[in-house]
């Protein structure tokens, strides 16, 4: 049979089977319609003339003006097994398949005209990817998405083992050696197909044809996601453009706020030798409603259910799930929605503690592991605190900062003022701070391999974090006996084990939840201070009962920057009464919020 023939038998095929699926898409939609002016109309006209053009200059050529028949199929069938393993969308819907199925065809034919061996390079690391995506999705329910880009580039030692589990390498390994494997494959596929413009013409056509069939697709069907692989090659590039713009945005933001010691401000309270310490505690991914002193079935703070100088805010809204944003709406006069460009949210001025600073106090900051200084996560929150006269880390458990204070507050003067900042790991994924030698919740296990199939161990291993930090708040309390002190604590961001349908933050985006609906917004907060601070001062005794008045209301970490300030009377042109739970004036949380009974 002449190959001209089979050239036209291969098409009857695949014609005859987009007839099929398009008489199934419009039986199964009697609201079918597409619009001449929708953008794959343009692209099909687009297409059109081109491939009239390529068959033209192949004629004119003398050469063929396809690959051969059996190339065809071979590309076909290709195109078919890699949406089969790499496809995370393939069986979503099933009437998205076949124009999947020749946009995969169309993309390897023209990668392999414009590339040739080389499109291998392309190629083996996105089947790789592709296949670790399936399988995470499968165990976290999300995708490879600019938070997921973001926090794989800032994760610590310990946040890299505890998904590094046998059963995740044993993923991980599988994703490689099937990307190798179908890279081969490709080489092998098309090593002998030499003529770039019959693999033009073939990807042109397989284009065209995939347009068509879209058009059977329902609008009310259609999904980006399906217009796989050039809409998932997009998102990927688009997730790490994403993750690294707000990395660098982020950082020039904080880098180009004024200090707010460039107005003029007055400290009434103190002079300076009181020996007063004040603990900035931001914590890490504490959930309000996962704290005993909330209401929660078990008891994980012990200890700070027992104080009776606690003043506990139990409905406190965080701005964002990203803990820089947080840390930005803490420590300035940030309020919400900093990544909307809102001006009236937007940060105006530099760290609140820059302004104790210049009033006498010695700030020394206490971080966790130091890693990944150059990016976002590590490097705000230092530049938030550059005013500080000592920078101490604890690697490892948080507990070892506890020593380091120890030290700190022996070697100054007593009588000093001083702000202790303290940033440490909490209960941050994977919910490895704990004693395990002592966990007051067992079985716990911080495997991240499908934590949703050990749900029970998970959540043990988060519920005895929060439980470490209530012992660490502890310990830091001893520390200071004696001494006139405040300690505010306040956590960046909440997290999901499960609720709201969501494992995990990177899967929130996935979930098509607003992170202001869920219940992962609500964060620990709470102030804690003892008998001689609010003898230093009438105003510090009558400061702490106005905010114990405040307590029901709901709050944000937007009133944290002016409520530090009232406190301590601190007098600035930045200060908002409204916004200073210390003061009769405050006015609750109006932002975005989930129902208390959600």
């Amino acid at each position: 049979m002449p190959r001209f023939l089979h050239t036209h038998l291969f098409f009857y095929a695949v014609v005859a089977t987009l007839c099929v699926g398009a008489g199934v898409a419009l039986l199964g939609d009697s609201e079918w319609h597409f619009s001449p002016a929708e953008p794959v109309v343009y692209g099909g006209l687009i297409a059109v003339f081109l491939l009239a053009g390529g068959l033209f200059l192949a004629r004119v050529r003398g050469c063929g003006v396809l690959p051969r028949t059996h190339i065809l199929w071979r590309v076909l069938l290709f195109a078919l097994l890699c949406d089969m393993l790499c496809n995370l969308y393939i069986f979503n819907n099933l009437m998205h398949a076949p124009f999947s199925l020749l946009l995969t065809a169309a993309s390897i034919c023209m990668l392999w005209a414009v590339l040739g061996r080389l499109s291998v390079i392309v190629c083996c690391p996105f089947f790789i990817l592709q296949l670790a995506q399936i399988a995470g999705n499968h165990q976290y329910g999300t995708r490879i998405n600019s938070l997921v880009i973001a926090e794989t580039l800032e994760a610590s030692e310990e946040e890299v083992l505890g998904y590094l589990s046998a059963g995740n390498m044993l993923i991980a390994g599988a994703a490689v050696v099937g990307g190798i494997i179908l890279s081969w494959a490709l080489v092998y596929l098309l090593r002998s197909q030499t003529n770039r413009l019959q693999l033009i013409n073939a990807g042109l056509l397989f284009a065209l044809m995939a347009g068509l069939f879209s058009l059977t697709i329902p609008p009310a069907r259609r999904n980006l996601n399906c217009y796989w692989p050039v809409y998932e090659a997009y998102a990927l590039i688009q997730a790490w453009t994403e993750a690294l713009f707000h990395n660098y945005a982020t950082i020039k933001q904080v880098q180009s706020l004024p200090s707010p010691t460039e107005q003029p401000s007055s400290l009434r309270t103190l002079h300076g030798d009181e020996g007063v310490v004040f603990v900035v505690h931001i914590g890490e991914s504490v959930r309000a409603d996962r704290m005993g002193i909330n209401g929660y079935f078990r008891n994980t703070t012990p200890f700070l259910g027992s104080c009776t100088r606690l003043i506990n805010f139990p409905n406190c809204i965080s701005a964002a799930c990203d803990t820089c944003q947080a840390q930005i709406a803490i420590l300035t006069d940030a309020r919400r929605d900093i990544y909307e460009k809102d001006p009236a949210m937007q940060p105006h001025t530099g760290s609140v503690l820059d302004l104790f600073a210049a009033h006498g106090f010695r700030v020394c900051s206490f971080f966790g592991k130091r890693n990944a200084t150059h990016l976002k996560y590590d490097m705000v929150v230092r530049l938030l605190t550059r005013c500080s006269a000592e920078r101490h880390n604890a690697p490892g458990s948080p507990w070892t900062a506890v020593p380091l204070i120890a030290e700190s507050l022996r070697q100054q003067p007593v009588r000093q003022n001083r702000i202790l900042f303290i940033n440490n790991e909490g209960s941050h994924t994977p919910f490895f701070h704990y004693d395990a030698q002592s966990a007051p919740f067992l079985p716990s296990g911080s495997s991240f391999e499908n934590p949703a199939a050990h749900a029970e161990s998970v959540n043990n291993a988060y519920d005895n974090t929060v439980h470490y930090t209530d012992e660490f708040v502890h310990r830091v309390a001893r520390v200071l006996q004696g001494r006139p002190w405040l300690y505010l604590y306040i956590s960046d961001h909440g997290e999901y084990l499960g609720h709201d349908g969501i494992w995990g933050r990177a899967a929130l985006g996935e979930s098509g939840r607003d992170y202001h609906s869920t219940t992962g917004c609500r964060v620990g907060m709470f102030f804690l201070y003892s008998p001689e601070f609010e003898k230093v001062h009438p105003h510090f005794a009558e400061a702490l009962r106005t905010l114990r008045s405040h307590t029901s209301m709901p709050v944000a970490q937007e009133h944290i920057f002016h409520t530090m300030l009232g406190i301590f009377d601190l007098k600035t042109p930045w200060y908002n009464a409204a916004l200073d739970l210390s003061s009769p004036q405050a006015q609750p949380y109006s932002g975005p919020q989930p129902p208390l009974s959600q």
